[in-house]
């Protein structure tokens, strides 16, 4: 399984936040150093709990979290429903 988290956007707003490094970040959510470093790398993708974590830990709108989180599963193209 390839990460498909937007890492970029996710290391702004630790940085935005007063995370300057992967070590206090980890501390603040409660998971390892190495776990955020394979998730950033885009190793592997954080679980419901992690994401849920992050999301409160930077205090994220719905917007950034989906824009970090999912994005990725979003179509790029528009979907046009046809009338019945």
């Amino acid at each position: 399984m390839t990460a498909t988290i937007n890492t970029s956007l996710l290391e702004s707003k630790m940085i935005l936040r007063g995370y300057k490094t992967r070590k206090s970040f980890a501390k603040a959510i409660d998971i390892s150093e190495h776990s955020v470093s394979n998730m950033l790398n885009g190793i592997y993708n954080p679980s419901f709990i992690v994401m849920n974590k992050i999301f409160a830990t930077l205090e994220l709108t719905p917007q950034e979290g989906t824009e970090i989180f999912f994005s990725n599963y979003l179509r790029k193209t528009k979907v046009i429903e046809k009338a019945q």
